[in-house]
């Protein structure tokens, strides 16, 4: 298999949140609030996750650029999640596309800042890998995004229900 350029990384970036952008465009605030249950996530707090991933994604891949072999504290991905919901929660859903387009900005510019020989570079992570490749990290955001957006088109009613119970993928 060959190796993923930056170039690679950055063109499934780019079409990756194209095809989110095509799914969320035009929903409501009410439709982008909606939950199949209590406790369920909405769409909102799907779009929110994917920022407060790749807000993460950015500071351990500078850590990889200036570290040898950095490695990320052990923690509770529950845990995380609803601190990170709970930090969004109080978004409006323009904040919360604005924080998207902002996180993605971020990234996009980190891989200004990344060499083709930098992407070999390794480090530790509790839920990426370990080792793990700074171009394996680079790569989380696009692959993360597809099951998400596979939520959103559930909660959206865009797509067939499948047996995955909605809000419960956001891991």
């Amino acid at each position: 298999m060959a190796r993923d350029t930056i170039s690679d990384i950055r063109n499934r970036l780019i079409e990756s949140r194209l095809a989110t952008l095509a799914l969320i465009d035009g929903l409501s605030e009410e439709a982008v609030q909606r939950r199949p249950w209590p406790d369920a996530w909405s769409i909102k707090d799907h779009v929110a996750h994917l920022a407060a991933v790749e807000e993460a994604i950015i500071a351990f891949a500078r850590r990889m650029l200036i570290e040898e072999r950095p490695i990320a504290d052990d923690y509770d991905v529950d845990t995380w999640n609803a601190r990170q919901r709970a930090r969004r929660a109080d978004l409006t859903w323009p904040q919360t596309l604005a924080e998207l387009a902002a996180t993605r900005e971020q990234l996009l510019a980190l891989l200004n800042e990344v060499s083709e020989q930098a992407l070999s570079r390794t480090g530790s992570h509790p839920v990426w890998g370990d080792p793990i490749t700074l171009a394996s990290v680079l790569r989380v955001p696009y692959r993360h995004e597809r099951g998400h957006r596979d939520e959103i088109k559930n909660l959206s009613g865009n797509y067939p229900a499948t047996t995955q119970v909605p809000g419960t993928f956001g891991r």
